[in-house]
């Protein structure tokens, strides 16, 4: 059984890119965004995105939960939520009746909805919301049954997400919740290339393109992604490299990273995590390629963000992953390719001969890989020369 659900699971690795692409392809630059709530849903453990107002951070949630058919997402302003009944009570109704003695009863009764019938939940503003409120909230972000009225009620919730502009307060009370945000994500702010890339995104949504079929994933797929994902194997060699990196990030920085080693917790989940990385990649067993995720799980303060990532850069490098590194810079928002699409044709030449170097590089690594790598790395070099001859034919107005 656990390898069939598992066979089920992987099998469903290239349609999960495909939705994550579609999304990414609407939401410009916002593709950590995609993939941490994936993960967040197939972990079964919270994400927090740190960022300033008007990233799109709802927008893109919001947008993932719309192609899980199915799926229901409910987002909430948190300062605005004052009482449990903001939250979970859809409304509420007056009853009459009459007792024994012929006296007049009334009673009121609530009817549970919002945020109890969400798959996917958006605490915006979180750190700012009433403290009676986030306590409940913390049980949700739990997956606890929810009590009112002698009532129990266990939401269908798949992913707790949340977002603010800032951490919460070291010397606050938030504590508890914030050491719950498994996943944490900084988003910053599109660059010049990127808003160029906003633009036409936006017109592309706005006309209303439709979302092909295959970029949709179904709620019975997704959990089937959550059921799978406590089989994928966990190698001891991979636990003792993620004790080897929580050990070199104490040693260099005990003040800094003590929370980390001490937070058991947290260490578990992290292998919740790159399971579910790996499931989601199409793989029954963690890999190198998984650590990658660690960047979004072991800081506490977002200067401490550019650490960690340099201490996973070396533990993840491939063929593949630098193929994808060289690829991702040839199309990276502000690049050159992005500003001769935007209209800036002084780069052009420029822009061509990093064209040429990719494939140059792609050539090279492909005959570094093995196995499926290499299958990707030639997927990925055939791709840039399509890429490229469109971008030929309408920077220079000559189509083929």
């Amino acid at each position: 059984m656990n390898k069939e659900i598992l066979n089920l699971a992987t099998g469903l690795a290239p349609k999960v890119a495909i939705v994550g692409a579609d999304v990414a392809s609407r939401n410009i630059g916002r593709e950590a965004i995609v993939r941490a709530t994936m993960l967040a849903t197939v972990a079964g453990h919270p994400a927090f995105f740190l960022g300033s107002p008007g990233i799109n951070k709802t927008g893109t949630v919001k947008d993932l939960s719309r192609v899980i058919e199915g799926a229901r997402y409910y987002g909430a302003l948190m300062p605005t939520m004052t009482s449990f009944e903001g939250l979970f009570v859809e409304e509420t109704a007056i009853e009459e009746s009459v007792d024994a003695e012929g006296r007049k009863l009334i009673r009121t009764r609530d009817s549970i909805g919002r945020a109890a019938n969400a798959h996917f939940f958006f605490a915006d503003e979180i750190w700012k919301g009433d403290p009676r409120v986030l306590q409940t909230v913390l049980d949700f972000a739990n997956g606890d049954a929810i009590r009112h009225e002698g009532r129990d009620f266990k939401p269908p919730l798949l992913a707790f997400l949340a977002a603010s502009n800032e951490p919460p307060d070291p010397e606050g009370n938030l504590g508890a919740m914030w050491s719950r945000m498994t996943l944490r994500v900084q988003v910053d702010p599109l660059d010049r290339g990127g808003k160029l890339s906003l633009v036409a995104a936006r017109l592309v949504r706005d006309r209303g393109a439709a979302v092909s079929a295959a970029a949709r994933l179904s709620l019975a797929e997704v959990e089937t992604l959550r059921e799978a994902r406590p089989f994928v194997e966990v190698a001891d060699d991979m636990v003792e490299l993620v004790l080897d990196l929580y050990q070199q990030l104490l040693d260099e920085d005990t003040a800094g990273f003590q929370w980390l080693w001490d937070d058991d917790r947290r260490f578990g989940r992290v292998f919740d995590v790159l399971q579910a990385s790996a499931i989601l990649d199409g793989r029954a067993q963690v890999g190198s390629a998984d650590l990658r995720v660690l960047e979004y799980l072991l800081w506490d303060t977002p200067e401490q963000i550019p650490v960690v990532k340099a201490k996973i850069a070396p533990l993840v490098r491939t063929p593949l992953s630098d193929a994808q590194e060289q690829v991702d810079a040839l199309f990276a928002p502000g690049g050159m390719v992005a500003l001769v699409e935007g209209g800036d044709r002084n780069k052009l030449v420029p822009a061509l001969a990093q064209f040429e170097e990719t494939e140059r590089e792609l050539g090279r690594l492909e005959g570094e890989a093995s196995g499926v790598d290499k299958t990707a790395i030639a997927d990925l070099r055939k791709e840039v020369g399509k890429k490229k001859a469109e971008f030929v034919a309408k920077a220079t107005g000559v189509r083929r």
